[in-house]
């Protein structure tokens, strides 16, 4: 035999022990906090398993078994009551997944014909998007409508955070803060309209979630042609209102005074006519002593 072809086998064979082997860069699966994730042991579904051995960190620490047709699943602490080994499959089940679970997990499998097979698998944990909410900042009235800015804010980091408005002729201008998640909204509601709906979507990779729905009314307080109640006051007219309020009040009390002194003094004026004019004398207040 040649001594290429001799290096050809050789290369050939040193490629399948590397496939039998342990990828350099096992496969990840992605969960999320606190519920349920599933480890794929990667063999083929006809194997008839009759061993099963999960385990974590570099010294092979076990976590889970199937030997002799018995399940062990509470071997560490950490994972007690929390998993689900597949004896057909080979699959494991985390449940209530958490933080310390994100590891690399380590498989080893033997089939009836005495086969075996080793996988590893790596898992990323990652908190679920929570709902983003609303507030709303401030709306002021103007002619034909009203002037609404609107903010919306996610707990969640690294998020995009978008806006949905109906209806869809509510004019609107959106700006985002994605350094500390939050966006704001300034929308211009008609008053014929008198409705708008807001709802702000906060998303990252391919997951989303949106809030809650808020509704504002928007009661605009200037009139226009089909207006059927007259407009409310300034407060130039109120101002004005309450001088000539007090006038009025002061004119009467002046005229009071008056009349209270000549009915009280009635026929104890004295009239003079120096000089052909007319004056007329009030009595002494005080009688002399």
């Amino acid at each position: 035999m040649r001594l290429p072809t001799l290096f050809i086998l050789f290369f050939k064979a040193l490629q399948v022990v590397q496939t039998e082997a342990v990828d350099k860069s096992p496969p990840k699966v992605s969960g999320y906090l606190g519920e349920n994730i599933t480890l794929p042991s990667g063999v083929d579904p006809s194997w008839s398993l009759i061993k099963i051995e999960w385990s974590i960190f570099t010294n092979i620490t076990l976590i889970a078994t199937y030997r002799n047709g018995k399940i062990n699943t509470d071997r560490v602490p950490q994972y007690t009551g929390r998993l689900t080994l597949n004896t057909t499959s080979g699959d494991l089940t985390i449940h209530n997944l958490k933080e310390r679970d994100a590891i690399e997990y380590t498989v080893e499998v033997f089939n009836s014909e005495g086969k075996r097979k080793t996988n590893q698998i790596k898992i990323t944990a990652k908190q679920k998007l929570q709902q983003p909410s609303i507030q709303i900042v401030t709306s002021t009235s103007v002619e034909s409508g009203c002037l609404m800015v609107v903010n919306c804010s996610s707990l969640d980091k690294g998020v995009n955070l978008s806006w949905g408005v109906e209806p869809a002729s509510v004019l609107t201008i959106n700006k985002s803060h994605p350094s500390d998640s939050s966006a704001q909204l300034f929308a211009f509601v008609n008053t014929k309209e008198n409705f708008a709906s807001f709802t702000c979507i906060s998303s990252r990779d391919t997951e989303s979630v949106s809030s809650k729905p808020v509704t504002p009314k928007c009661e605009s307080k200037i009139c226009d042609s089909n207006c059927t109640t007259p407009p409310s006051p300034t407060t130039e007219t109120q101002y004005c209102a309450g001088k000539i309020v007090i006038w009025v009040f002061a004119t009467f009390g002046i005229c009071g005074i008056i009349f209270y002194m000549i009915y009280r003094y009635r026929g104890k004026w004295k009239i003079i006519h120096p000089q052909k004019k007319m004056f007329i004398q009030f009595p002494p207040l005080c009688a002399e002593q």
